[in-house]
C-alpha cells in the first residue's frame, strides 16, 4: 500500500511538523517521538520544525568533517570494532548496552565525543530509576572509549570523567529464620521446592546451577557442578559430598541420595507433570523463583519490608549459605561459591543490616 499523499495545503511544511488539533502544532522526530510546539502561529511552528530538522542533520558526520578530523569513524563504527565476549550472557548484555549507545550517539564522530554526550546518556537511564543499568552503561562507554584511544580515533576517554551512578541496594537479605518459615510452607507450593532450597543452601549454588545438577555429576565422593557464568570457561566446581552445614544438620551426601520415587537424571525434578513438563523432567530456574515467591508469601513475609527493601528471592539463599558457612568456620566459601575475587565474596557475605556484626574473640 502506497503512503497517503501529502495535502497541497501542507506541501511546504518542514518534515515532521504536525497539527494534531487546529492551531496546535508539534514536531515528530525520526524515532516517532512527538515534541510539543504549542499553540503558535503557523510561521513560528514552521521555523521551529525547520530548526529541529537542521539540528538533527547537523549531528550526522559529513565527509568534510571526517577529512578534517583525520583517521577514525563514528561511535557506531567504534562499536563494531569492540571485541566479542566469550560468555553467552555477557555477550547478550553488551549487545543491549551497545544498542542504547548506538541509538543515542551512533552518528557522532568518535573523536568529537564529549563528557557531556556521555553524561546525558548515562543520566537519562539513571533518571528512569535504573541505577544498575546506568552503572553498566557507563562501564561500557568507558570500555568503548578506551578502545577508541587504542585505535587512535580518540585522544581521551570522556566517559571516565562522568560521575558514577549511585546504586542503592533494594533487595533484602534472607535470614535463617525466614528461610525456615518459607521451607515449612514449600510443600504447599511444589513437591520439589524444599529439596531445591536445601540443596541451594548446603551447596551454596544459584538457582540455575541447582536446576542443572544431575546424578551423573556425582562420582568418587564429589559433586562436580558448573555455574552458568563460568561453564563456558570450563571451570567446574568440585564439592565433596562430606560438606555439611551444621546449623541445619544436613550434608550434601544426604541431599544427593534423596529420592522421590520418580526416575530422573536430575537432583531437582518435577514429581508430577507440570504443564508441558512431564514427571522426572528438570525444573526451569524461573519456576524455582516463582515457587519460592509463593512459599514466601504463604509464610507471611511481605513483598516490601519495613525498611523499604524488597523481599528476598531464591538467589538470596546463596548469600545466606556463605554467611552461615563463614560463621561455621571450616569451609572455603570463596572456592565453594566460585568467586574469582575477594571483593565479590565480601559482597555476598554482607548481611545488609539483617544480622548483628559478630565480634570474634580468640
Amino acid at each position: 500500500m502506497s503512503p497517503a499523499r501529502r495535502s497541497i495545503k501542507r506541501r511546504d511544511w518542514p518534515r515532521g511538523l504536525r497539527e494534531p488539533r487546529p492551531g496546535y502544532f508539534a514536531w515528530e522526530d525520526d524515532k516517532g517521538k512527538i515534541w510539543p510546539i504549542g499553540r503558535v502561529p503557523l510561521a513560528t511552528a514552521k521555523a521551529e520544525a525547520a530548526a529541529a530538522n537542521l539540528h538533527i542533520a547537523g549531528q550526522a558526520v559529513t565527509l568534510v568533517q571526517r577529512m578534517a578530523d583525520g583517521a577514525g569513524g563514528t561511535v557506531a563504527d567504534l562499536l563494531g570494532k569492540m571485541p566479542s565476549a566469550n560468555k553467552i550472557n555477557t555477550a547478550k548484555s553488551l549487545r543491549s548496552l551497545d544498542k542504547q549507545i548506538q541509538a543515542a550517539l551512533g552518528t557522532k564522530h568518535a573523536g568529537n565525543l564529549t563528557v557531556a554526550d556521555c553524561a546525558r546518556l548515562i543520566e537519562s537511564v539513571a533518571d528512569e530509576g535504573k541505577a544498575r543499568s546506568a552503572e553498566a552503561l557507563r562501564s561500557r562507554l568507558v570500555a568503548v572509549c578506551r578502545r577508541g584511544m587504542s585505535l587512535g580515533w580518540m585522544d581521551s576517554n570522556p566517559a571516565e570523567a562522568t560521575e558514577k551512578p549511585r546504586v542503592t541496594v533494594k533487595r533484602g537479605r534472607l535470614t535463617l529464620e525466614a528461610f525456615r518459615a518459607i521451607y515449612r510452607c514449600a510443600p504447599d507450593v511444589a513437591e520439589w521446592l524444599q529439596h531445591a532450597m536445601m540443596l541451594a543452601l548446603v551447596s551454596g549454588q544459584d538457582r540455575s546451577t541447582v536446576a542443572a545438577m544431575e546424578r551423573s555429576h556425582v562420582a568418587n565422593g564429589i559433586l562436580t557442578t558448573w555455574r552458568t557464568k563460568t561453564r563456558d570457561s570450563n571451570q567446574p566446581i568440585a564439592i565433596p559430598l562430606a560438606l555439611r552445614m551444621d546449623v541445619v544438620d544436613t550434608s550434601l551426601a544426604q541431599l544427593v541420595s534423596h529420592r522421590t520415587g520418580v526416575v530422573s537424571r536430575y537432583l531437582v525434578h518435577h514429581v508430577n507433570p507440570w504443564g508441558n513438563a512431564p514427571a522426572g523432567s528438570s525444573v526451569h530456574p524461573d519456576r524455582i523463583s516463582h515457587a519460592f515467591t509463593e512459599a514466601r508469601r504463604l509464610a507471611g513475609i511481605p513483598d516490601v519490608g519495613t525498611d523499604g527493601k524488597g523481599a528476598p528471592t531464591f538467589h538470596e539463599i546463596r548469600s545466606l549459605s556463605k554467611r552461615l558457612y563463614e560463621a561455621q568456620g571450616n569451609v572455603d566459601t570463596k572456592a565453594l561459591m566460585g568467586h574469582a575475587t575477594d571483593r565479590m565474596g565480601a559482597l555476598y557475605a554482607d548481611p545488609r543490616g539483617v544480622e548483628a556484626i559478630l565480634v570474634r574473640v580468640g
